[in-house]
């Protein structure tokens, strides 16, 4: 039982608590707010005042712990939701971040401080589509605020949605003049689309801004100046520059490596991929990618495919096409070609494989249980196909005007099983592309793609290994891709190979696929300019320049060259 709380001597209490921490005071703060929470521990005011406190002395358990009281005893209060959720950022555990501020608009849901951060979250996860989501909900509750609009835009940039992201870009722009980053993003914008004047001009206005500020914009200039085809102009921003950041270091390996130098390239890939890995902390956890793909290809037998009932095909809506491939095999291409046809939509990188696997996971009864608890359960390909769709109806991926979509998200492969037996009729369409040349590039772009196993060659190297060996077995049980297509011959035969992957698709082709540089919406991937020219033969062969550094992992890749035909 409380004590009886004196009204006047908590008053008191309270603002000498506010007092001591606006001076600095933490301790004293945390006292006092300590004295009040003794009499009372629901006492909002307290729990505020403690939580300032604990996050000033650097107790980050003891403020999360008065924060999370703080909810629990004032869920209608917006605040608590807020720093809590600011504190998980901090310490880096973005998922709990992400549950709380659902929990937020649970309790609230025009609470536009929950959406705007949820958004953000979506974001920092590359969850693109649902970030333009919460942000447009925050900027409708909210405002067109400089730092939603600028958000907004940069979501809808990665999604490709590029004249799009022109308005909130420009908005923010015109709330803000000197903000760098929108002006950025804006110069980006006009390079993608390859008014390179535009762009040109966005970037002075940045430099002006980075300048003052003790800072420059010479790696979107540098981006921009390779895009002109000016790439020795392109270097000289870079060359001779000391501790440049992972993205700058692998933009000047790329210039390096047109003029020749291909050591100092190779240097400046390997570098920069260590900075980019250990600046996000992101790791490949060999030992576990390896347990789940081994479970999944003990499970998904021809046996268990026997006893499987596929879904039923919806027919009343657009169906997938899932276009599979390590990335930078040239699967961005392939999206491209495919997308180029009056009856197929593009959808890129979608997330949805991902989100079949959490299904399936809660299906067969927890992580521990999967895959093999699905052998139990009735009808789960059907719950795994609605959920597809449901999601790709939010995407806008099934109004009429087209037969398919497609889906090129590179973690397909692990989930191809759960894919195949929720849509059995769908296309599968595998890109090949020689080994050595898709980890000479994968080595030269940033991506987080395959379990972040893109920061170490090594690490690359197995995980292609291994999601072959994915692949084979699939084939295997009757669940592999259905159309194969070489990057190769591809560029060699380019008719040709389209229409075999057309005749695989079931449409005949169009002309129009043979000239799909000239679609102007691209998935936003480092490809997009590639696939904005017209198929050449440059980068094949590409990896002879690093044959040294590529040796030490040649040995994990025998399986993988002989599946694919790559004798050398």
């Amino acid at each position: 039982m409380h004590r009886p709380i004196d009204p006047a001597a908590r008053h008191s209490q309270i603002l000498s608590a506010r007092e001591a921490v606006k001076g600095g005071r933490f301790e004293l703060a945390a006292s006092l707010a300590g004295q009040v929470l003794a009499d009372d521990p629901d006492d909002i005011e307290a729990l505020e005042i403690g939580a300032l406190a604990a996050g000033g002395l650097g107790d980050d358990v003891a403020a999360e712990d008065m924060l999370r009281r703080a909810i629990s005893a004032a869920s209608g209060r917006r605040w608590p939701y807020s720093d809590l959720i600011r504190l998980l950022l901090k310490l880096g555990r973005e998922r709990e971040a992400e549950e709380v501020a659902r929990e937020a608009l649970a309790a609230d849901a025009k609470n536009a401080d929950a959406h705007a951060m949820l958004g953000f979250i979506m974001a920092r996860a590359e969850r693109w589509f649902d970030a333009a989501e919460e942000l447009e909900r925050a900027i409708a509750l909210a405002g067109a605020h400089p730092q939603l609009l600028t958000g907004l835009g940069h979501a809808l940039l990665r999604l490709g949605r590029l004249e799009a992201a022109r308005a909130p870009l420009e908005g923010a722009v015109r709330a803000d003049p000197y903000g760098l980053q929108q002006l950025a993003y804006l110069s980006e914008l006009e390079e993608r689309l390859g008014r390179f004047e535009e762009a040109s001009a966005q970037l002075a206005r940045a430099e002006t801004i980075a300048k003052a500020s003790g800072t420059d914009v010479d790696l979107q200039r540098s981006v921009l100046l390779a895009r002109m085809g000016k790439p020795l102009e392109a270097l000289a921003l870079l060359d001779q520059r000391e501790g440049l950041p992972g993205a700058a270091l692998l933009q000047r390996g790329r210039l390096r490596e047109l003029v020749g130098r291909y050591q100092e390239a190779w240097n400046d890939w390997t570098e920069g991929k260590a900075l980019l890995a250990s600046a996000s902390a992101r790791q490949y956890a060999a030992d576990e990618v390896r347990a789940e793909a081994q479970q999944l290809m003990a499970f998904f037998t021809r046996p268990q495919i026997a006893v499987t009932a596929p879904a039923a095909p919806r027919n009343e809506v657009p169906q997938p096409v899932f276009i599979l491939g390590f990335p930078r095999s040239g699967t961005t291409l392939t999206e491209q070609i495919l997308a180029s046809h009056s009856a197929i939509r593009a959808g890129g990188e979608l997330p949805f494989g991902a989100e079949l696997h959490e299904l399936a996971i809660s299906l067969a009864g927890g992580i521990e249980a999967f895959p093999r608890g699905l052998a139990s359960q009735q009808g789960w390909p059907a719950r795994l196909r609605d959920l597809y769709l449901a999601r790709a109806e939010r995407y806008g991926l099934l109004g009429p005007g087209a037969a398919f979509f497609t889906d090129k998200m590179p973690s397909n492969d692990f989930w191809l099983p759960l894919l195949r037996l929720a849509f059995p009729k769908s296309p599968v369409v595998l890109v090949r592309r020689h080994p050595l040349d898709v980890l000479t590039s994968v080595m030269a772009h940033d991506m987080t793609h395959g379990f972040n196993c893109a920061y170490r060659l090594e690490n690359a190297a197995r995980h292609m290994a291994l999601v072959d060996e994915l692949m084979d077995t699939y084939r295997a049980s009757g669940l592999g891709p259905t159309h194969e297509t070489r990057y190769e011959t591809l560029v060699a035969d380019q008719a040709g190979e389209t229409g075999r992957l057309m005749s695989a698709i079931g449409l005949a082709m169009e002309p129009a696929q043979l000239r799909f540089h000239d679609r102007r919406e691209v998935s936003p991937t480092p490809s997009y300019a590639q696939v904005s020219k017209p198929l050449n033969d440059r980068s094949i062969g590409r990896w002879r320049h690093f044959a040294e550094e590529l040796e030490p992992v040649r040995p994990l890749l025998g399986g993988t060259m002989n599946t694919g035909g790559y004798a050398d």
